[in-house]
């Protein structure tokens, strides 16, 4: 059992220029980003004596804080008419600490700190074909640090404690290609390929005992295409469409665990667990400008999704319905929000989230069936 208490904070200053280069107009922004969190962890057995599902004895007493401070410049040139360059840098530093209070003997100190350090840029370049169409590529360095999350456990037993502080962040390089056109007034059209190359892919060594241990695995790939149309008229009608296609893969072998069985070799070219290779959002709406009613239509549906690193499970695809509808108010600088929701409109069973590396074969958790909610918001502008 785990008693877990966060909070955090942030601040993020920038300051804009405007100039001109070589006579075309130029827009700098640099700026500076500190978050930080701070955590309460303790653990406890689920169990006293022979009694299961209660609070038992303390096992487990930590104070983990988490900081990042970044610096970071981007500038947007107009080269020609229907040019277009942008490009930035990022510097950050990450550092996380634990601070270990449940020291006995038999439990060790398991203090320790580590830091995470990357300069990451981007580059993209758009062309403006027409007033209607532009035309984009763009190239990026992307870093990921570990969450405090996939930190929490060395070893699914308990036997190797404190945080996975060796766990190193990923590094990806992004590649984008795509275009964005406006059909007259009422349509907006958006169409992207990509290729996300990855190293020191954080995955799902092992899940066992409610206590999920994570890797780095390399590299991995990750290919797709994405497209999205939004259109909106007149007469209130709204429609939003939304398709991804995804193949993400390792792209080296790695051992992990299958079960009880570790290791397991896992080939290069299987599928990443937890990753579906395709995703649908659908919008049909409707608005009543004078009254503030407003009625919408989802769809929302889901391809196939392994479970695991070998690839020897995996969840069906599914397709759910939503409906929602409410008024808005606005009334001397105050709005008002009154709404109502009905989702999985179907009453459909499916599977709403996985497992990852689940040892006993349990990967699924099955997702709400048909279920409401209404809520009220109110705000003022000043």
């Amino acid at each position: 059992m785990i008693d877990l208490a966060r909070d955090y904070w942030g601040l993020d200053s920038n300051w804009t220029w405007r100039d001109e280069l070589w006579g075309a107009p130029l827009q700098i922004t640099g700026g500076l980003s500190y978050d930080t969190l701070g955590e309460t962890r303790e653990g406890y057995q689920n169990f006293i004596g022979d009694t299961l599902g209660v609070r038992g004895v303390l096992r487990r007493d930590e104070k983990n804080t988490v900081w990042n401070f970044d610096q970071y410049l981007q500038a947007q040139l107009e080269l020609a008419r229907h040019w277009l360059l942008m490009a930035g840098v990022r510097n950050s530093t990450v550092r996380m600490r634990s601070r270990d209070h449940y020291i006995m003997p038999g439990n060790g100190d398991d203090s320790g700190t580590t830091d995470y350090n990357a300069t990451t840029p981007v580059l993209g370049l758009t062309y403006e074909v027409n007033d209607s169409l532009n035309l984009y590529a763009s190239y990026g360095r992307g870093f990921e640090t570990p969450t405090l999350n996939e930190l929490a456990y060395r070893s699914t037993d308990g036997s190797v404690t404190g945080l996975n502080l060796g766990l190193k962040p990923s590094r990806s390089s992004h590649y984008e290609a795509g275009l964005k056109t406006r059909l007259g007034d009422t349509l907006r059209f958006n169409l992207a390929a990509f290729h996300v190359d990855t190293r020191d892919e954080l995955a799902v060594q092992q899940n066992k005992g409610g206590r999920s241990v994570f890797q780095n695995v390399g590299r991995t790939r990750r290919t797709g295409l994405e497209a999205s149309m939004r259109g909106n008229w007149e007469n209130g009608i709204g429609v939003e469409l939304a398709y991804t296609l995804l193949r993400a893969t390792y792209a080296r072998d790695f051992e992990s665990c299958s079960g009880s069985t570790c290791p397991v070799l896992v080939p290069s070219g299987n599928r990443l667990p937890g990753v579906p290779n395709s995703a649908l959002f659908g919008e049909l709406s409707w608005r009543h400008a004078r009254s503030g009613f407003s009625t919408a239509l989802e769809v929302r549906s889901e391809g196939r999704m392994y479970v695991n690193d070998t690839n020897s499970d995996s969840v069906s695809g599914y397709t759910i319905y939503n409906v929602r509808a409410g008024f808005e108010q606005f009334i001397a600088g105050w709005r008002f929000k009154e709404f109502v929701r009905v989702e999985n409109l179907t009453d459909r069973n499916y599977v709403g989230s996985v497992i990852v590396n689940e040892s006993n074969g349990r990967y699924f958790e099955p997702a709400p069936g048909r279920n409401n909610y209404a809520g009220l918001s109110v705000g003022y502008e000043w």
